[in-house]
């Protein structure tokens, strides 16, 4: 009946909501009880031992983690709390449970669309307005794995 009554709640809140506190019952623990997600800026994490290090690093053999943080690349509890709220606001009132990604930058976004979509074989068409280094990127590296790319005029319907 609770949980029940948890998803009835998630469904009726504004979508304002969603975005400051994401899903209730998702929320990380929070030691300090601030309302605000803070902001973590931090790259790298420490461990306790060399012991716990070498736990973790084997454990990651094996897909666990145990929601531990390594490596700010790999994400921090910041850009967590970010990707649970967007990924909250895009499902909607679909069911199932949702995923986001964010990317430190365009150019990492770009390219991870790129080739986790496009296979050998593909063609690319761009417009000449698109990033400089998207263009660089689909001229060179996608051409060497195999995919055709054709850069066409910003504007030319017809191209």
């Amino acid at each position: 009946m609770m949980e029940n009554l948890s998803e009835q709640i998630q469904q009726a809140l504004p979508n304002s909501t969603t975005a400051v506190h994401g899903h209730l019952p998702s929320r990380q623990p929070n030691p300090i009880h601030a309302l605000a997600t803070p902001i973590w800026q931090t790259a790298t994490y420490t461990f306790d031992s060399t012991a716990d290090l070498i736990a973790f690093q084997e454990g990651k053999l094996w897909g666990g983690t145990n929601g531990r943080i390594e490596y700010a690349r790999y994400g921090n509890p910041t850009v967590q709390a970010v990707e649970r709220r967007l990924a909250a606001l895009e499902a909607g009132d679909l069911p199932g449970n949702y995923d986001a990604l964010l990317f430190p930058t365009g150019m990492t976004a770009v390219t991870n669309v790129l080739l986790s979509i496009l296979p050998t074989g593909s063609h690319v068409i761009f417009t000449d307005d698109s990033y400089r280094k998207t263009r660089q990127f689909c001229q060179t590296f996608l051409k060497r794995l195999g995919i055709e790319t054709s850069q066409v005029p910003m504007g030319d319907y017809d191209a």
